[in-house]
Order: structure tokens, then sequence, then C-alpha cells
């Protein structure tokens, strides 16, 4: 968690320089480059983007696969960015796939700016707190107490409030139909990589950042998650709605994941509830 509120208003640039990271590498793998070339010229990168190319610069550079390299740096990728990697460097559909989660990240970019909207109330509130609060000092004559207070306090919200603020993000961020809207989309692009549906579920579910979604998935079980259809696996599910439920039927009659779940998803993200 960041603790600093430079730190936490850093994170919210995560998603684009690693949309803008798998786009520039999707476009080295279309002209047939090399991927350690390919690597070394993507781009300045910063946070755990920086280190997932640092690290597969590297890797390739040694003559490793993608594959490989992608399991042992999993601790700097989403569990479903792993499996659909893995999969697109076996299956030899790697241009499709970066291209795919390039496409998803930026998606979760524009998501999180209406939640960086949401908090500018609250953080300059809080701001403005920290300076006006110890104002009586001034009028009781104690200028040099008031200067201690008020700079204590806006040290603290610099220096400290990212952690309340990533709090309260995490919190909107949580809020039923953006959890629905980011479950909607991994399924989408794991399902259209090829995994298995069951396998598919699980991760759109890490993805969804919905604990209880999560666990009420993996109490079913993997093998009982690809016996079943998905709408069964989620009945009783916290996030379960009636018109995600008619749109997983639909995408599985027509296989059409990609077009059905991302116009739910779209709906959700624009506000539908």
């Amino acid at each position: 968690m960041k603790a600093s509120v430079a730190g936490f208003l850093r994170s919210f640039e995560d998603g684009r320089e690693r949309a803008e990271f798998y786009r520039g590498w999707r476009a080295g793998v279309s002209a047939g480059l090399a991927h350690p070339t390919i690597l070394a010229q993507v781009g300045e990168t910063r946070g755990t983007t920086k280190a997932l190319r640092a690290h597969l610069l590297a890797g390739t550079a040694a003559g490793r696969d993608i594959a490989t390299l992608v399991k042992a740096g999993r601790h700097l990728l989403e569990p479903f960015e792993v499996a659909l990697l893995t999969l697109a460097e076996e299956g030899g559909q790697l241009e499709y796939v970066l291209g795919q989660l390039a496409d998803f990240h930026m998606r979760q970019y524009k998501l999180i700016l209406k939640v960086r909207k949401h908090l500018a109330y609250p953080m300059f509130v809080s701001l403005a707190a920290a300076v006006l609060l110890p104002l009586p000092l001034v009028f009781a004559g104690h200028g040099g107490a008031y200067l201690i207070a008020a700079g204590g306090g806006v040290a603290t919200w610099f220096l400290a409030g990212g952690a309340v603020f990533a709090r309260l993000a995490q919190r909107f961020q949580r809020r039923p139909a953006f959890v629905r809207a980011r479950f909607a989309r991994a399924l989408a692009l794991t399902v259209g990589a090829g995994l298995p549906l069951g396998r598919s579920a699980l991760l759109a579910a890490e993805a969804s950042g919905d604990p209880g979604l999560l666990a009420h998935l993996r109490r079913q079980g993997e093998r009982r998650l690809v016996s079943q259809p998905l709408t069964t696996s989620l009945t009783g599910a916290p996030m379960m709605t009636p018109e995600l439920r008619s749109a997983l039927i639909v995408a599985g009659q027509t296989g059409d994941f990609a077009t059905t779940l991302g116009k739910l998803a779209d709906l959700y993200e624009d506000g539908f509830r």
C-alpha cells in the first residue's frame, strides 16, 4: 500500500504504463523482432512494469523462453496475466494476447481515473482541514504553535495520507458495478485466449478484486467448475445479477464472450447498476 500521497497518486498510472508496455511489445512481435530487441526498445517504465521489463529483458537475452520467465516473475503479474502469457507463448498466440492485455489494462486505467475523480473532494477537504483547523491558535496569539500544528498536519497528509486514500479507493473499486465489470472483461479475455471455462472463471474472479466471489468459486473446485454451466457455478455468488446471468447464457450459447460481456462491462462502467 502506498503510504505517501505522491506514491498513491503515482499508483494511478500503473495501468496506463502496463498497457503501453504490452502495446509496444506487441508491435515488436508483429514486426518479427526478437524479444531482447523489443524489450530493450519498448520505452522507459516505472514501478512493477519496469521490474517486469527488466526481468524479461535479462531472461530473454540469456536465451530463456517467455513462459518460463513469466512463471518465475509471477509476483510482478496478475494471475490471469501469468496464465495468458504462458498459454500464448506455448500456443503461438503471443501477438494476439499482448494486444488483448493492452486493451484490458487501458480500460482499467480509464476506470481508475473515475476513482481518482471520486477521491478529489475528500483529498482537498482533508488538506484544507490540516491548514484551517489549527487557526484558533493564531487568534489566540500563538502564531508559532499554529505553524508547527499546520506544518505537521500538512506533512502528515503528504507522507501518510496515501494509505488512507488507498483504502478509500479500494472501497470505491469494490462497488458491485465495478466488480462485475472487471469480472466480465477478465472472463471474456481469458476465454477468448483459449483457457478452459472453469480456469477462466477463477482467474476472472481474482481479477475482479472481490474476495467473496473468489471464495464462492474456489469452494466448488476447478473440476466442478469445468463440468457445469458457469451460471450454475455463480448461483448464490454475491455479485450475480439477472443481467449478468443473461449475458453469460447468451455468451455460452453463441461462443462470443468478448462482445456480449464487453458490452455489459461498458454499461457497468458507465453507471448501470
